[in-house]
């Protein structure tokens, strides 16, 4: 077994840059205020430039399904080896605009900071993981959009894997199952994930951040809508009469511990985040997220909001608030138990490219947390971005390249499962 630890061995055998920037180019934006899946048509337009880098590769049986998942398969050279899955996501986030990326390639990095257009400026002080990039190709947007590293790296890196697996056909390797999903970041990419069909034994997501950061654990997930219903009487006329929804509606926003806030968390704290308000001073909503890596204290969260709406309508009686709090995903940590070599190999995987693994919880979400959850153990890798969902959104390519290694390593440890 060989161990692969020289990203440049990958950057400059493969497709793997080449098929990034094309990628990033296609505006793949889901939507969270679809109902159909994949949530935006678009998305098939990523799916289809990476069924095509997958037909000129020669995989047989690459398709897309009616939902906008893309499974293929490469076959193993390994009898009785478990069937191994690699998975990333299409669509980028819709927090930030990816409509026209314009990809940069700034080579040799010597550590001054990178200026961006809109006045977005990226420096070691705001990311010290620049001081690890010295001479490294790094790619960012021009600013004025967010890249797609999340999760177009993890797409080119499993491509790039499976053109090195090809090119080298002594490397043994169990039969490989390629999944990319649609909506991942609006929370229903494992939906309709048919794990059956996919019929690996685990898999794995390449969505994580920087060099060596692996997840066996993520939050626990809950999303709650809190509708409030008032009384509507002209303004003209409303002394005493009228209850303006939305008024209630801010006033309970700010009644949510300040101290459980994204923005005052951190490892391993939840939180409470209101997403949106809408509506008018008949009703209003707030939408709201609830994260947790604890599934207890998360069921407490859901209990919080009714208890902070108990206390507005004894403020005002003639006002009605609905709480309706929805499971979204849970903690991969709860199903990877069941098999503990996920980890265990993967974390082997990482050292054999020699990296420091970081096993890090995850303050969010993959696909792999609620895969896991319907029966298919699938830890995260890191796939080398960081500052997802914004303008300062880059990757380094020897990252990338050091991600691809991590995924032959992986692939050879699970040959020798019999």
């Amino acid at each position: 077994m060989k161990a692969f630890n020289n990203p440049a061995e990958i950057l400059n055998s493969t497709s793997l840059v080449d098929t990034f920037l094309e990628l990033v180019k296609i505006d793949t934006q889901s939507d969270p205020k679809s109902e159909t899946m994949p949530s935006a048509a678009k998305e098939l337009d990523g799916l289809q430039a990476v069924k095509a880098r997958l037909d000129a590769l020669g995989i047989k049986d690459a398709a897309i399904d009616e939902n906008g998942y893309l499974f293929a398969t490469l076959p193993g050279n390994v009898e009785n080896a478990p069937t191994i899955g690699l998975i990333a996501h299409i669509d980028t986030a819709p927090d930030y605009s990816g409509t026209n990326v314009q990809p940069i390639l700034h080579e040799n990095y010597q550590g001054n900071a990178i200026e961006l257009k809109d006045s977005w400026t990226m420096d070691a002080d705001y990311n010290p993981e620049l001081q690890q990039c010295i001479g490294d190709t790094l790619i960012t947007s021009d600013g004025t959009t967010l890249l797609g590293a999340d999760d177009k790296a993890g797409v080119a890196e499993i491509l790039a894997a499976v053109e090195f697996l090809l090119a080298h056909p002594e490397i043994e390797r169990p039969t490989l199952r390629i999944g990319i999903t649609p909506d991942e970041e609006i929370g229903k990419g494992a939906s309709k994930f048919d794990v059956d069909a996919f019929g690996a034994r685990c898999a794995y997501t390449l969505d994580g951040g920087f060099s060596g950061e692996i997840n066996g654990e993520t939050f626990s997930a809950d999303g709650a809508v809190v509708t409030f219903t008032g009384v509507m009487v002209h303004p003209g006329m409303a002394k005493d009469k009228l209850v303006n929804a939305l008024r209630w509606a801010s006033t309970f926003v700010t009644m949510l511990p300040a101290d459980e806030a994204p923005e005052t968390t951190e490892h391993r704290k939840g939180f409470y985040h209101p997403v949106e308000i809408s509506g008018g001073s008949a009703e209003a909503k707030v939408e709201l997220i609830l994260r947790d890596f604890d599934d207890e204290i998360l069921a407490t969260r859901g209990e919080k909001l009714k208890e902070i709406a108990a206390k507005l309508i004894e403020q005002e009686p003639r006002l009605k608030i609905d709480v309706d709090v929805k499971l979204q995903y849970r903690n991969m940590a709860n199903g990877l138990r069941e098999l503990p070599q996920a980890m265990e190999n993967l974390e082997q995987a990482v050292q054999m490219a020699d990296i420091e693994p970081r096993i890090d919880p995850i303050r969010g979400g993959t696909d792999g947390s609620g895969l896991t959850a319907k029966g298919l153990p699938c830890p995260n890798i890191f796939a080398g971005g960081l500052n997802f969902h914004g303008p300062r959104e880059w990757v380094s390519t020897r990252v990338m390249g050091q991600a691809v290694c991590t995924v032959l390593n992986l692939l050879q440890l699970w040959a020798q499962e019999k």
